[in-house]
């Protein structure tokens, strides 16, 4: 004869069990993906941070609501200055937002995402920012690059909103 206690038992490892699996497979779902921004610069109408269509260089485009506009922060993260800083990855191309820190006036392009300091940015304050201390900025003719004096003008203005 089993025992009330038996009962519970068999009853309530398997619905345990149950429940279990279903916290971790909803932790493994769509639902908990990234969040995708895009970064409009300036005031309202101003051009989104933008992949071009090879993949190889970050832009300045008109905002389209499309993927090569939608970007997500990596999960690797340091902290520099008070700030959280995280990889911009573009979402079409699975590149890195990357810059250097060779001069005033640096180059800004999309590589692969790996070791390097150009890569870490936080948007803090409506400014996107490296880690090296060099500002993101539209210079108008849709190309961009980072400076290292942020003067306050609009074009060191960067507006994020999620998809």
């Amino acid at each position: 004869m089993t025992s009330l206690r038996g009962k519970k038992l068999r009853f309530a490892v398997p619905m345990g069990l149950s429940a279990l699996m279903l916290a971790v497979s909803g932790a493994l779902s769509p639902a908990s993906a990234a969040t995708h921004w895009a970064y409009q610069n300036g005031i309202g109408g101003g051009p989104c941070l933008s992949s071009t269509s090879d993949g190889g260089s970050a832009t300045a485009l008109s905002c389209a609501s499309t993927i090569r506009q939608q970007w997500y922060w990596g999960s690797e993260s340091n902290s520099w200055q008070g700030h959280t800083m995280k990889r911009l990855v573009n979402v079409a191309t699975g590149a890195c937002l990357t810059t250097d820190n060779k001069s005033e006036w640096n180059a800004v392009w999309l590589a692969p995402c790996g070791n390097r300091s150009g890569q870490f940015w936080t948007a803090d304050d409506d400014r996107i920012q490296n880690q090296n201390g060099n500002f993101l900025i539209n210079d108008g003719d849709d190309a961009l690059h980072t400076v290292r004096e942020y003067s306050g003008s609009i074009e060191f203005l960067w507006v994020g909103r999620t998809w």
